[in-house]
């Protein structure tokens, strides 16, 4: 099993392994997978991210699954709020701000979206799979460090890695329509790029994802602003309270994922 203790430095939870000699004055095990304890000590703490390229590949899974269950996506936060409630995230914000994407690769167009959006608010990253693309368990570890590596996150930002940890399809309004029943006095909010804020009608259910958000955070694509006026339009026919806020200008607009995938095939 592996035995952990953690330590939050600020909101950023810090990690290191217990050595051969330690004992735990109490401890907490999750599925049989972990045994772990809050410490107050920093002494050799790293963030949770920088441990699993150390672990086995079980092992990291399993830090990977304990590090879900910290936020309210997860099916596991309230067993994981009952047992260590100073290891969750995110119960005391009023709006809560969704960034979902593959980001296959993550890229500067994905970091300015971070940077434009309020830095106050709490907003999560959540890296998903490709809906076009069978995607493994064992590929969330690699994806989880990729992208704590490569992304800059804010003091309320937070990479969630629960959606790579399903092993089904995952459509925006399943979660949000969970979300929306179990904290209904959350505003529930998404960050997206013009792109797909353009294509959002044709998401699943679209029409009861819109009625159930209350902002769309949108961030340019060289869009022209009557595009961005027909688009709204359409979408507060179906929510009149909808808040849709369009981000500033930035110097990223044109970088895309699939390009990038494509430049490095070759």
């Amino acid at each position: 099993m592996l035995r952990l203790f953690f330590h939050f430095d600020g909101k950023i939870l810090k990690v290191r392994q217990m050595q051969p000699l330690e004992t735990f004055t109490h401890s907490v095990c999750w599925k049989n997978r972990i045994e772990f304890s809050v410490l107050d000590n920093t002494m050799y703490m790293m963030a949770w991210t920088s441990l699993l390229p150390d672990l086995e590949a079980r092992d990291a899974e399993a830090l990977l699954d304990l590090a879900s269950a910290r936020y309210p996506l997860s099916h596991d936060y309230d067993e994981l709020k009952r047992l260590c409630p100073e290891l969750v995230v995110g119960s005391k914000a009023t709006e809560w701000v969704f960034y979902g994407g593959s980001f296959n690769p993550w890229h500067e167009g994905h970091q300015a979206c971070l940077s434009l959006l309020n830095q106050d608010l709490t907003c999560f990253v959540l890296p998903d799979r490709n809906p076009h693309k069978e995607l493994t368990l064992s590929e969330a570890v690699p994806t989880i460090i990729e992208l704590s590596y490569k992304a800059k996150f804010g003091p309320n930002q937070f990479l969630v890695p629960t959606f790579l940890m399903l092993e089904s399809a995952n459509p925006t309004v399943d979660w949000i329509e969970r979300l929306f029943r179990l904290y209904p006095d959350k505003r529930l909010s998404l960050l997206i790029g013009f792109d797909s804020f353009r294509n959002l009608m044709t998401w699943s259910r679209a029409a009861t994802l819109i009625e159930l958000i209350s902002c769309i955070y949108v961030v340019p694509r060289l869009e022209k602003d009557s595009e961005r006026e027909k688009v709204s339009e359409n979408l507060l026919k179906l929510n009149s309270k909808l808040e849709i806020v369009f981000l500033e200008h930035h110097p990223f607009e044109r970088v895309s994922s699939s390009e990038l995938r494509k430049n490095l095939s070759y």
